[in-house]
């Protein structure tokens, strides 16, 4: 985690030395799901048979008649993978402790092994794809594969190798995974002593890793993070490709078959990342990571043909990146949800813009394994590379695999609005399929990566809004690292969320989310460190989930509970802070987002508030109910705006984050309700319209009976109504319940009721207005998370059936990456 570190930017492995050192991620203890032990374990199940000939990994010979029909055919991809391959032909390779970063055709090390890999897997992909037809050009592919080979696997010693331990074990990332695809794309070229330095020298790394209290020990206890992901892929290949020489090799390949895969990685990928994701941030990790956790299952498949991902207990990562790639890439196709790690690189693109090189891999993997999804991905990451000039491509040789020369498209237009990533418990939504939609992403569950690992952050229960490519709500960890100061910003999100606590709000509090926060305060003074920790299911009993998720059509309604089960004890002598807190979330197409939220602290005294994060500095003004209105322009452009509808007479308090950032590129608005209580309810309205004139006049609705809240939205388009249940998170509403309102035309989206139960809904008039009673019982049946979506008319009639929604006004919104930052936004 130091920062001090070189950062390789726009490099899907971009790291910094330290960060696999342990770090005070959570004062939660590592998962439950944790190393078995090494050393003569006995696996969950022995491995399948290793049948095929070399290469027997990924290029089988199905696929390798297909790639020398795209070599035959010139490709854009091979002109590309050949130029690659000729680029090093006459160069001196160095060893791995040698100059790092010597000029062309000369080769290094990179970064722990960076280059060497790319390199080694493109002059051996060049050699198998030509040496059918062209004998001498290929033999000069393979002889230059085979020097990086063999500089790279030099034993660490001899003083030309390297350390397997050096920064926790990151090399095995390249040196691991190019040992294993190296020894059997080239196998036929090695002689006996060649190949048996390979797999002594990938042996003596795997040992270092797996070494009970190692080197490596705190990276191999947890199935989840780029460290993991990185051993998991090297002993795969390490294995599959030795097994018949190497006399570690069966149980090499036992093992990660029954230990690490079956009995590791399955149920604990299955249980936290269906639905694809990667919670260690998209700048940096997840493209190696995504990569690492992927091609293993293709690599089984060709060396044993068992299908791990069509299985009876089916391992589908590989396939489920496909769908959340699409739908957490903002409208702009520019840019990637920014949660979590984001590693500043000085210069423009920032970081969070959208990596070709994850499109193309994970196309590629969709497309070999049969994903109904992959004519959708090929033609986005299209899109992806138009809108970001084709940033951070793929390697030449993984490019030129995973490529599909007039492969069939589908239009994006074909997927749903929608989509829900079960195991991150992550919700993305939008308007249409535009680049000027409006976009929104949630998540709430337990804490997914290693918790020593510390590069998932602390915002479960956070929300991001954005419409085209200008944000209303940030991501205020992955926007402050852009340019200009990325870099100090970067250390100052570390300090905060990993400093050492100091009694101000910046050392160690976490603060920087869109959630709530309880803390104990003397006078300025914070008493004790606030804030989420790396609260697990497995070690602390995290039920934090999104536990309602629903798609409407017209509306989009979803609701997280138990999110105080995230919280560290913030009180001090008043106990934990965070008693409970749940949040709902209606978002009614195309732009308005109603925000319920329902908190208890442990004590009244205590300091509530809610955070929210904003890209420009908002202007207030209060509305004629009593509530606050901040609209936000950044850049020039009107973002939207936020009206914190109750509490009614909110004390608000907007600050700079961080007070020592120069520029400021995020804002804080902190509200808190007029009068202390231990328990609050919150409703807070985002409204993404295009212009402050188009924003819906929000204010509350007037409760006759039952325990519920609701808030009405007139705007320019029109009314809309949406009430909430007040009582218990995630219990049906009881009984009868009666809200007033104008008599007026207005859409009503009630939730909270009971799921497909049969309601009678009666409006009547009182007083100039219009009471609506809802009552169980009758012939509007509720969807199936218990919500009611209909319209009253002027006359008072209730209409079941959604007429289409209009587009509210939004105005040209510039398509492509985001707006860089420039000071006085």
């Amino acid at each position: 985690m130091a920062l001090s570190a070189k950062v390789l930017v726009g490099s899907s492995a971009a790291a910094s030395a330290g960060s696999g050192s342990s770090t005070t991620a959570g004062s939660g203890t590592h998962s439950g799901i944790v190393a078995a032990s090494v050393g003569g374990a006995t696996p969950a199940a022995v491995g399948p048979t290793i049948t095929a000939a070399h290469p027997r990994m990924i290029l089988d010979s199905t696929t390798l008649a297909t790639l020398r029909q795209h070599a035959t055919a010139n490709t854009t991809e091979w002109q590309a993978l050949k130029a690659t391959c000729d680029s090093y032909i006459g160069g001196t390779v160095q060893y791995p402790n040698g100059n790092a970063y010597p000029n062309l055709p000369n080769l290094g090390s990179g970064y722990q092994g960076e280059d060497y890999l790319p390199a080694l897997l493109a002059e051996a992909m060049c050699y198998q794809v030509l040496r059918a037809t062209n004998a001498g050009q290929a033999a000069t592919y393979g002889a230059k594969a085979v020097d990086i080979l063999m500089k790279m696997s030099s034993p660490f010693g001899t003083g030309q190798g390297t350390d397997p331990c050096t920064d926790s074990g990151y090399g095995i990332r390249f040196y691991g995974v190019g040992f294993g695809l190296g020894y059997d794309w080239l196998y036929d070229l090695l002689s006996s002593s060649q190949r048996t330095q390979v797999y002594t020298t990938a042996n003596a790394w795997l040992t270092a890793w797996e070494q009970p209290g190692g080197c490596a020990a705190f990276e191999y206890a947890h199935p989840q993070s780029n460290y993991y992901a990185g051993y998991f892929h090297a002993k795969a290949v390490i294995a599959i490709g030795t097994y018949g020489e190497n006399p570690s090799a069966p149980a090499e390949w036992d093992d990660w078959y029954g230990n690490q895969f079956t009995a590791r990685v399955l149920p604990y990928y299955r249980l936290h990342l269906t639905g694809g994701g990667w919670p260690e941030g998209f700048a940096n990790y997840a493209p190696l990571g995504i990569f690492n956790m992927s091609l293993p299952a293709r690599e089984v498949k060709t060396a044993t043909g068992v299908d791990l991902v069509h299985a009876s207990t089916a391992y589908t990562f590989p396939t489920d990146n496909a769908a959340y790639l699409m739908h957490f890439t903002w409208p702009s196709r520019g840019y990637i949800d920014d949660r979590d790690t984001n590693r500043s690189s000085g210069s423009l693109p920032d970081p969070g813009t959208a990596q070709l090189s994850v499109f193309q891999q994970v196309y590629g993997e969709a497309a070999y394994w049969g994903s109904s999804l992959a004519p959708v991905l090929l033609q986005y990451l299209g899109q992806v590379s138009s809108a970001t000039s084709g940033y951070s491509p793929a390697a030449p040789w993984l490019a030129f695999l995973e490529s599909a020369p007039g492969g069939a498209k589908a239009s994006i237009d074909t997927l749903p609005l929608s989509y829900f990533a079960s195991g991150l418990n992550a919700v993305s939504a939008r308007s249409d399929w535009t680049t000027a939609a409006v976009w929104m992403s949630f998540r709430a569950g337990p804490y997914v990566n290693n918790p020593g690992q510390g590069e998932e952050y602390f915002d479960q229960g956070s929300l991001a809004l954005v419409r085209g490519a200008t944000p209303l709500l940030l991501n205020a960890t992955g926007w402050l690292v852009h340019s200009p100061n990325g870099s100090a910003d970067e250390s100052r999100i570390y300090d905060d969320n990993y400093g050492s606590f100091d009694g101000t709000p910046y050392k160690g509090n976490r603060q920087i989310y869109n959630v709530f926060y309880v803390r104990s305060m003397s006078g300025s003074t914070v008493q004790s460190a606030y804030g989420q920790g790396a609260y697990t299911t497995e070690s602390d009993g995290v039920r934090t989930a999104v536990s309602a998720f629903e798609d409407g059509s017209d509306y989009v309604y979803l609701r997280a509970t138990h999110l105080e089960d995230m919280y560290r004890s913030s009180g001090g002598s008043l106990g934990k802070g965070v008693s409970a807190w749940s949040r709902e979330v209606t978002y009614l197409r195309p732009g308005r987002f109603v925000v319920h939220d329902r908190t208890t602290a442990s004590s009244a005294s205590l300091d509530q508030y809610m955070a929210w994060h904003f890209p420009a500095s908002p202007t207030s003004k209060t509305t004629s109910s009593g509530g606050t209105r901040f609209d936000v322009t950044y850049n020039g452009t009107y973002a939207g705006a936020m009206t914190v509808v109750t509490p009614v007479n909110p004390v608000t308090t907007t600050l700079a984050m961080y007070p020592a950032s120069n520029p400021t590129k995020a804002w804080q608005v902190q509200v808190r309700p007029a009068t202390a209580a231990a328990s609050n309810q919150w409703l807070t309205v985002f409204d993404l319209s295009g212009t402050a004139a188009a924003v819906a006049a929000a204010s509350p609705v007037t409760i006759n009976q039952g325990s519920i809240v609701g808030v009405r939205l007139a705007g320019t388009d029109g009314v809309s109504v949406v009430i909430n249940n007040a009582g218990t998170p995630g219990t049906p509403i009881s009984g009868t319940i009666a809200y007033f309102v104008p008599a007026e035309s207005a859409h009503h989206v009630v939730t909270g009721l009971a799921p497909y139960t049969g309601y009678s809904i009666t409006p009547a008039s009182q007083g100039g207005g219009r009471v609506v009673t809802i009552a169980p019982g009758g012939t509007f049946t509720s969807s199936g998370k218990g919500v009611l979506d209909f319209y009253v008319t002027g006359a008072g009639v209730v209409q079941m059936n959604t007429p289409g929604y209009v587009n509210l006004p939004i105005s040209t919104i510039p398509v492509g990456n985001p707006t860089p930052y420039t000071p006085g936004g």
